[in-house]
């Protein structure tokens, strides 16, 4: 049965400038070919005044409750072993769209609360896969100089809405072996 309600898809995407997608201005000119995310681009709408912070902790912690980050206490980056991140009591546009009766999910990098309380399935998505903080944390666990300095790798993680937290971590090594195969020819 078809619905009324409209899908929903939020592409947040760290490091990217904005005329860097063809439907932008970019694409080709800019050196690479964008034609797949433009035609996704031209079925939606657009959105072409959202700056709120330089950095991407306030950024996303705007975005998901609707206030400037200083007043849910993300104001800066969350570093990693530190608490920080959108506070339990905080509403978010999860939330608000789960109550509505749509299916959430995040996929990717979440950088707003990693502890018991603050992941995304605390905050309204049914389900999330991806890391906890930054992608400086994500390195692949292959890099010998990295491994040799004793260096954590940041752990991908999955989750659902009521499963206990902390959520499953999964290695980097998890990653289907076609994505690891594809990855070492680069």
């Amino acid at each position: 049965m078809p619905s009324d309600k409209p899908n929903i898809l939020f592409f947040h995407v760290d490091n990217l400038g904005m005329g860097e997608l063809g439907c932008y201005g970019g694409g080709i000119l800019r050196g690479a070919d964008t034609k797949r995310t433009d035609k996704f681009a031209s079925e939606g709408v657009k959105l072409t005044h959202y700056v709120v912070e330089p950095q991407c902790t306030p950024t996303r912690s705007a975005l998901m409750t609707g206030r400037y980050p200083i007043r849910s206490g993300n104001h800066t980056i969350a570093l990693g072993g530190n608490a920080g991140g959108i506070v339990r009591w905080e509403k978010t546009i999860a939330e608000i769209l789960s109550a509505a009766g749509y299916a959430t999910s995040c996929l990717g990098k979440w950088h707003i609360g990693a502890e018991d309380g603050r992941w995304p399935t605390d905050h309204g998505f049914d389900e999330w896969y991806g890391i906890p903080r930054t992608t400086d944390e994500a390195l692949w666990p292959g890099d010998a100089a990295a491994r040799a300095a004793g260096v954590p790798f940041e752990q991908i993680m999955e989750g659902r809405k009521g499963e206990k937290s902390p959520i499953t971590f999964r290695s980097a090594m998890a990653i289907p072996t076609c994505t690891r195969a594809a990855r070492a020819k680069v």
